[in-house]
């Protein structure tokens, strides 16, 4: 599969940073870091949605167990690694990468590059489907980038990686390399009508530098739309991913559901884990036992009526 790399992009941006040793880039910045919202947000509560984000991970049954917020909120640190200081560092680099996110930004800006992160009632570009059950936020909608064909935009999606992920997407690209970011753009792409992504990355261990062109295909976030229509709507959990067990690597040590997908641990009790919850065609999710809609707030409290999902059985 051909990679399409950005390299008239990457070259520019360094040869502006020799030019004038950065100042340009640094004047960018501040003004662009102080307006990365996520960075800086006090509210970090559940998500409500089931993002495009997390579409594209490689089991269907642990995103429906997020969906349904049905384990406990807890950082997987390293092995050995004690509680505090794994939530500390994963905190830390969570933050790093909504800051990253900036410096793109500012690079590309020094460049020439028009970046768009708001639409024309000044909030986040957002796009969702299946009534706002399923949405995502863009990074940014960019014009004028090197590689892109003249009088295109182009999707924006910046990400950071440690040094072994870096070289798998150097090694294989995108789409092969990250999946569950392929799947997060193409269906960005097709709900904003854009025919190319720009894919940025950068390696956390020695700030080395990717960016890639992704053309839009439809495919994929076809299949995307009627895996998280399963996800929501469906009286049941997905079929785990094939060869799951306790200690399938993908369950063992990338699963923050593990637990509560083989049974060891009860979900978790509020309304969206209770047989009496429904979510609706148009976004809002209805209890079938008072015929309310519950709020995201409700949903959480839970009631004394609660009684576990067959689902969770």
């Amino acid at each position: 599969m051909t990679v399409w790399l950005a390299t008239q992009t990457r070259a520019a941006i360094n040869e502006a940073l020799h030019a004038d040793g950065g100042a340009t880039y640094r004047q960018w910045l501040g003004r662009v870091l102080p307006h990365m919202g996520d960075a800086y947000r006090a509210d970090d509560s559940k998500r409500g949605h089931l993002g495009m984000s997390q579409i594209g991970a490689e089991c269907a049954r642990a995103v429906a167990l997020g969906f349904l917020w049905a384990s406990a909120d807890k950082v997987r640190g390293r092995k050995g690694e004690p509680e505090l200081d794994a939530t500390g560092r994963m905190l830390r680099l969570w933050n790093r990468g909504h800051l990253e996110e900036g410096r793109f930004i500012a690079l590309l800006l020094t460049i020439g590059v028009k970046v768009y992160q708001q639409d024309e009632q000044g909030n986040q570009f957002r796009v969702e489907d299946l009534g706002g059950h399923y949405s995502g936020s863009l990074d940014a909608i960019l014009t004028g980038v090197p590689d892109i064909p003249v009088g295109y935009s182009a999707l924006g999606e910046f990400k950071t990686h440690n040094a072994k992920s870096f070289q798998k997407l150097v090694d294989e690209g995108v789409r092969v390399s990250k999946p569950l970011h392929y799947t997060q753009m193409m269906s960005y792409m097709q709900r904003r009508g854009l025919l190319y992504g720009l894919y940025c990355a950068v390696c956390k261990d020695d700030d080395e530098l990717y960016f890639e062109v992704v053309p839009y295909e439809d495919l994929t976030p076809s299949r995307a739309t009627q895996r998280a229509h399963e996800v929501i709507f469906n009286d049941r959990l997905p079929p785990r991913v094939k060869g799951a067990s306790p200690g399938f690597y993908l369950c063992k040590y990338m699963c923050d559901h593990k637990d509560v997908c083989f049974h060891t641990v009860a979900p978790q009790r509020h309304c969206r884990t209770c047989q009496h919850i429904r979510p609706l065609q148009d976004g809002t999710w209805a209890c079938t036992l008072t015929g309310e809609l519950r709020s995201k707030e409700q949903q959480l409290a839970g009631c004394q009526d609660y009684i576990v999902a067959d689902k969770f059985e």
